[in-house]
């Protein structure tokens, strides 16, 4: 029972850490009314990122999208999840998924 209990309260943190990382992104301050729209938003990742968009949404105060990109290397596409400023559409974290 105990390690039953102790298995449920692990489960709990580790949710609680995953959702507390996700959510404290923080990409801009400014109203939403100053960031680019969504589709603008998604034809600058397309056309000046070079990334392929996989699932595009709002998160928090970020645009964030999965999908792919060259590696480090520029040699092959890899998966990606890329958080973006909505209001100036620059990249505040980008990370290869393994």
């Amino acid at each position: 029972m105990k390690l039953l209990k102790k298995c449920i309260l692990l489960s709990i943190a580790l949710v609680s850490i995953n959702v507390h990382s996700h959510g404290s992104m923080e990409c801009t301050d400014q109203p939403k009314e100053k960031w680019l729209h969504p589709l603008e938003m998604q034809k600058k990742i397309v056309n000046e990122y070079g990334f392929a968009i996989k699932k595009f949404q709002n998160s928090g105060s970020c645009y964030e999208i999965y999908g792919w990109g060259l590696d480090k290397d520029g040699k092959k596409f890899e998966e990606i999840e890329v958080y973006f400023n909505p209001a100036t559409g620059e990249i505040v974290k980008k990370r290869f998924r393994d």
